[in-house]
């Protein structure tokens, strides 16, 4: 049995490459489709200036399920663990990805992305497993190369989107009259459904559970009633648990009794606080931002493939993916290298205001691709706006996370980051369709800028968060300390254990 992971100051490669794995289930299933989803809708039935609408339908699917579910997946993941929550997430996604990858409707393609969403929690509990196990010192990388796993799916799912689709058209001799050929969006999705189903397999044999965990369920098997257990839970969570000697419900009130507090013995044992004021803050943002990024991400390609009659770049499947994928390879270079230093010089609040900043002023270069007089120009304009939007929303997510994380203690992380999951999901339930309607509608609008209306909604919103980034706390950029109220325990002095540690030079 693999020993449980304390918080450390550095983690070996090869554990983060297995955390980015895992994580692979939102990363590269939600990147995947965007490059289908306007074709796929148009071999729906589906009128080109409908396209958008039923694009942002059927990108809000994921969102909805995840809406259901993230907060309940933070609740397992807090009774039983972090590791038994991320493994069963990756296993059950392996099997959804396989309705979106033969779907003959909207309403099925609608149906299997809701079960992507529904089906896991491990977004959220990824972010957690790294903040139960990353010291302040860690904090910066171990989330960064979270992202660069992230930047690495959106490099490589359009890419694949991009080149398997529709096998049967690009290589006869092989995909003619097979199942690639019924189902033309299958063979990216059976991609997908190797790299979960691997790292569900590796999280098996290699994932330990966190140390916090480990010994907050202690405490629970050492208490004899519910109010001895909150206390020790709250020791457990700030590390301090010790070989405590258990008395009776009396004693407790005893002490409580000696500061001048009620015998209720409820008055003495700690309350478990989910939201602080800091938290619904930092939470606030991240929902925000969740539903900047995708209403953008779903916009861009319908923008892209849009015709040039009705102000878009006539774009082709190949060149919508050659574009996200240099978005893609874009990030990974930044995130190893630019930003640990942004992070590290300015904090992770602001980072955050940083990175939406760029994002807000960046926004609104997409559209002016459109209106370039050649195709050289009209691809540096598409390039740049893509790297440096892909860039921004880079530092902003890692940042955002980074300061969720340090909001709240270890006892409540998992439901923290469960209840971050639940409105961030609501929040992209409601932007693809948001901008999905707004795309269409500008698009039946008959001035020569329509196109920019939709991008100038974004930007708007945009500006709006920065606003909000400013009553974030510059506290934030540490961890907070779960510090339990140890002058009401009995005086005795407890014998120390030795601290839970795993050594992980090693991955077995």
């Amino acid at each position: 049995m693999l020993a449980p992971l304390a918080p450390r100051d550095a983690h070996p490669p090869w554990f983060l490459a297995l955390l980015v794995l895992l994580n692979v289930v939102d990363a590269f299933h939600l990147n995947i489709v965007w490059p289908m989803l306007p074709f796929a809708v148009r071999d729906f039935g589906v009128a080109e200036i409908d396209v958008g609408f039923y694009c942002g339908v059927i990108g809000a699917a994921a969102p909805l399920g995840a809406l259901l579910s993230a907060y309940q997946w933070g609740r397992i993941s807090d009774r039983y663990g972090r590791r038994p929550a991320l493994i069963a997430g990756s296993a059950l996604s392996t099997m959804s990805v396989f309705v979106f990858g033969t779907a003959k409707s909207v309403r099925a393609a609608a149906l299997g992305r809701w079960m992507s969403g529904l089906l896991n929690g491990n977004a959220a509990i990824v972010k957690t497993y790294l903040g139960e196990t990353s010291t302040k010192k860690a904090q910066s990388e171990a989330f960064g190369v979270l992202a660069f796993g992230y930047g690495l799916a959106s490099t490589l799912a359009p890419a694949a989107a991009g080149f398997l689709q529709r096998p049967a058209r690009r290589w006869p001799e092989t995909f003619a009259g097979t199942a690639f050929d019924t189902y033309p969006y299958l063979l990216p999705m059976c991609v997908a459904a190797c790299l979960t189903g691997l790292g569900a397999v590796l999280g098996v044999l290699l994932l330990p559970e966190t140390a916090s965990f480990v010994r907050r369920a202690e405490a629970k098997a050492m208490a004899r009633n519910g109010d001895e257990e909150k206390r020790l839970v709250k020791l457990a969570s700030a590390g301090d648990l010790r070989a405590i000697e258990l008395r009776d419900v009396d004693e407790w009130s005893d002490v409580a009794g000696d500061k001048g507090e009620s015998d209720d013995v409820e008055d003495v044992a700690p309350k478990e606080v989910l939201f602080t004021p800091e938290t619904t803050r930092a939470v606030a943002c991240y929902a925000v931002l969740a539903a900047i990024a995708i209403g953008y991400d779903e916009m861009l390609p319908v923008f892209l493939k849009t015709s040039h009659e009705l102000g878009g770049c006539e774009f082709a499947p190949r060149d919508i993916g050659i574009l996200l994928v240099c978005g893609g390879v874009t990030l990974l270079v930044f995130q190893l290298v630019l930003y640990p230093r942004i992070a590290d010089a300015l904090g992770a609040v602001r980072a955050f205001r940083f990175g939406v900043a760029l994002f807000a002023a960046v926004s609104m270069l997409a559209p002016f691709a459109s209106v370039m007089p050649n195709e050289p120009m009209l691809w540096t304009v598409a390039l740049v706006s893509q790297c440096t939007k892909i860039c921004a929303l880079g530092i902003g997510f890692v940042s955002i996370t980074i300061v969720v994380n340090n909001s709240c203690e270890d006892a409540v992380k998992a439901r923290v980051n469960g209840i971050a999951g639940t409105t961030s999901a609501f929040a992209r339930i409601v932007a693809p369709v948001i901008c999905g309607w707004t795309f269409a509608g500008a698009m039946r609008l008959t001035f020569p800028a329509r196109q920019f209306l939709p991008f100038a909604f974004i930007c708007a919103v945009t500006v709006a968060l920065r606003v909000i980034a400013e009553r974030l706390p510059t506290a934030l950029d540490s961890p907070t300390s779960s510090v339990a109220d140890v002058d009401t325990l009995p005086s005795d002095d407890p014998a120390p254990v030795a601290p839970v540690a795993s050594n992980l030079d090693s991955p077995c």
